[in-house]
This record gives C-alpha cells, structure tokens and sequence, in this order.
C-alpha cells in the first residue's frame, strides 16, 4: 500500500469535477479520467448532448458552488451570467395562473451549461494535486485478491490506443447515467443494486435568440407547464451569456416540439401562456435549432445494499438522474459533494476508509429522496408516464395542485414552495399546519368565487 493517498474519478462532467475538488482536500492526488477530448472553452461535449439545452443552477446549488470554489460566482457573471431572485424575476405559468412574483431572497445564477462547466474545470485544476486526463475511457476495475475492495481502473487510451492500470485509493464513479458500476460489481461478486425508472418519453427542442431589453415584460426568465392529464406542453426561457435567450420548448409522452420554423411556433403557440411564444415571434435567432430525447429518470439504490466494497462509489447522474425539467440535476450533484465533504471528514484518520462508501450513500439518500419525490409526483400526473405511484399518492397529488395554485396569490405560500424546490427545505414543509391552511384556503375561496360566477384570475 502507498503511503500517499490516492482517488481516481471516472468523469470529468460536473459531478465528477466537484468530487475531485472535495477528494482534492483529502488526498495527495486526484486523478479525473475523462472520454472526450476537452481542450477547454465553452462548446458543448459530445459526451453531454443534454448541454446545449436550458439548464438550471438554483440558488442553493450556487452557495454549494461558491463554498467549494470562492469567486466562482463572480466569475460567472463577469462572463456574462444572469443573476435573479427566483421568486420575483420569474414569469411563471402552472396550473391555469402565474404564480406569484414577490422577492424572496433565493438568487441563482443563470447560463449556459458549457459556461459553468468550464469554470468550474479551471478553477479545479488550479488546485496543485488535481490533474485531467483527457481522452482516456474507463474499461474496467481493478480488485485486489479477495476481491473486499476496488484498487484501481483499466483505462485505454482513445488517441493511441494504450491500455494502462492505474491503482488508487477510492474510485469515484461519476460517469453518467450510462454507468457501468452495476455489472462491474456483478463480476466481482456482488449484487447488482435494484432500480427505480420512471418512463417520460421526454423530448426537447432548443433555439437561442439575441435578448433584448424590455422582453417578456421585464422578467428575467419564464416557465410555461401544462396542466395535466390533457397537455403535456411546456416550455423555458432562460437567459444566458452573450446577451441571449435560450429557449426550450418540450413535452412529456413523445408529444415533442418539431425542429424547424413553422413547427416550433406553432407549438409555442399551443402552450398554456403566450410568452414564450411571443418572445420567440419576435426575437433574431443566432442557431439553429437542437434537439434532444430524454427516456426515462432512473435511480440505482446503492443504499440499499448489504454488501459493498472498499474504494469504490458512485455518484451525481450515475447514481440518480432526473426529468431534467425539474432543473435538480445540477444542485443535486452539488449536495451529493457535500455528503461526500463530510463523509470524509468523519473518515478521517482511517486508512482503507472501510464505511466510506455505505456512509456515502445513506447520506445522500436523503436529497436524492426529496428531489425524487418532487420530480416523479409531477411526472405521474400524465397518466401515460410508467412507472410506481407510491401508496397515498392521489392524495398527496391533489394537495400539490392546490399548492400551485396558491402560489399565484399567497406569498407565504410562495416562499415555501420555492424553499422547497431549492432543496433548501424538505417537501414536508408544505404539509405544516400553517402552509396547509393556507393552501386549503385559498382553494376554498376559489371555489366560492367560481360558483358566485367570478373565476379567480392572476396576471403576471
């Protein structure tokens, strides 16, 4: 055994990146081995076709991001990122209203993926034991003789076609919902952990426009989602560096937007509000138009299992990955390096690090739990999508509709709902008895209004 520490990441995405940089203030050398050639800018990489469309970083993935990387968010926006209080800069239609727009505090950072991936690849490397090895793929692990621990990794060289080991500490498994971990750990000898899948049939269709002053009213951003089981149509608009919109138009069960002039009108016409359309009517295009397909979210249970072994975890869309409308993705790997900051921490002073692993995924259990929860309720609110409804979840989604509706008029209720999406507190904040009886309320004199003839309407 070396007398220096040693971590290797497979992935040099987001995830990967940032448990490089927790591994970095633990270890002597942190390896990340990533597949594409990544000779730096902000082009998306072919290993990231999801990259060129809307993404979003919430606000608590940001103070994640700047606690790792102090002026990283500094940086984002000296290259042109957007700041904005969701709660007040967001135009956003759900559920037959706008919700409501009133400051709250929760300011994220809006811009494209690349962008922030490449920032937060510089600021990586400027740590002195973190190195990239670009174009090289992960073939395989390396056990030891027993096989009780994961030792290292195969890796061949793309270029060059050189297969080499290379032997470390803790292998990081953050390569993508493509991971191989699960029949990796079978030819070890162990069980493969069960899945959860919940089919979508999700399809994007992107287009960036020049932005300009005054568009959408003076919103910073717009959110358009249906109001299920009838449509299935949504659409974002975000702004990104080099003063343009990045515009999404998606839809749920192969109700996809067409890739061409006439067609992605026509469906940002269709859409439950007429921003997005009417910003897109008018606005210049600068590309043309990118689509994208999403199957299914998926989720591999490690933390289910009994038995695991040393030197080997996985994490970010290898261990989760989402409906990516929900915009979790991102924070969701940014509180998953927390788990693995203070896994670590309570390791401390253990050399083979036996618990890591298992600490590892208990504790990130409990975000992946939340985020899940959140994204598979609204997803099985179109009866087509396929997958498990939980015990009591008619009931339960009955109440999150009537959450979405109070949001179009009550600010407490609003600043709930968006703690809760946030991740910064759990869903089970919408269920204290002074949020339920606002919610309830607010339903009830909706009623009232609609049998004395007077619908309730908000306006953005």
């Amino acid at each position: 055994m070396r007398s220096s520490r040693r971590a290797i990441v497979c992935g040099g995405s987001i995830a990967g990146l940032l448990a490089a940089r927790v591994l970095s203030s633990h270890c002597d050398e942190v390896i990340v081995l990533e597949r594409d050639l990544c000779a730096g800018g902000t082009e998306a990489r072919k290993g990231v076709p999801q990259s060129r469309h809307v993404h979003g970083l919430l606000p608590h993935g940001s103070a994640v991001l700047e606690k790792l990387f102090p002026g990283l968010l500094g940086d984002l926006e000296s290259n042109g990122a957007v700041t904005a209080d969701i709660g007040a800069d967001t135009l956003w239609f759900q559920f037959g209203g706008y919700k409501n727009r009133s400051r709250i505090g929760l300011v994220g950072h809006l811009q494209s993926r690349p962008l922030l991936e490449e920032l937060i690849r510089r600021r990586c490397l400027t740590r002195s034991n973190v190195r990239v090895q670009d174009g090289w793929e992960v073939m395989g692990p390396l056990a030891n003789t027993d096989r009780s621990a994961v030792v290292g990794v195969s890796v061949l060289e793309k270029k060059g076609g050189l297969l080499e080991q290379i032997e470390g500490d803790l292998i990081v498994d953050a390569m993508g919902r493509g991971s191989q971990a699960g029949r990796w750990l079978e030819t070890l000898g162990y069980v493969r952990s069960y899945e959860t899948c919940v089919r979508v049939d999700l399809g994007y269709t992107t287009r960036l426009y020049r932005r300009r002053p005054g568009d959408l009213g003076g919103a910073k951003m717009c959110l358009i989602y249906p109001t299920p089981p009838d449509d299935r149509r949504l659409a974002a608009a975000l702004p990104i560096e080099g003063d343009r919109w990045i515009v999404t138009l998606a839809g749920w069960l192969g109700d996809h937007a067409p890739a061409d002039e006439e067609g992605f009108l026509a469906f940002a016409r269709s859409l439950a509000a007429p921003d997005i359309h009417d910003l897109v009517r008018a606005a210049e295009p600068t590309s043309g138009f990118m689509t994208y397909k999403f199957a299914s979210s998926l989720r591999r249970h490690y933390e289910a299992l009994d038995r695991l072994p040393r030197g080997f975890l996985v994490l970010g869309d290898a261990l989760c990955s989402f409906n990516p409308v929900y915009g979790q993705g991102m924070t969701l790997a940014a509180l998953e390096a927390e788990a693995l900051e203070r896994v670590l921490e309570e390791e401390t002073g253990r050399r083979d690090w036996t618990n890591l692993p298992r600490a590892f995924y208990h504790k990130s259990a409990r975000p992946i739990d939340a985020a899940w929860s959140l994204a598979a309720g609204e997803d099985f609110r179109h009866p087509g999508v396929d997958g498990h409804r939980p015990p009591g979840y008619a009931a339960m989604s009955w109440y999150v509709g009537r959450v979405h509706e109070a949001v179009t008029a009550d600010p407490e209720v609003q600043r709930v709902f968006y703690g809760v999406m946030d991740m910064t507190s759990s869903p089970a904040a919408l269920l204290r008895p002074g949020i339920a009886r606002r919610v309830l309320q607010h339903w009830l004199g909706t009623r009232r209004s609609i049998a004395f003839g007077r619908t309730a309407h908000s306006g953005p």
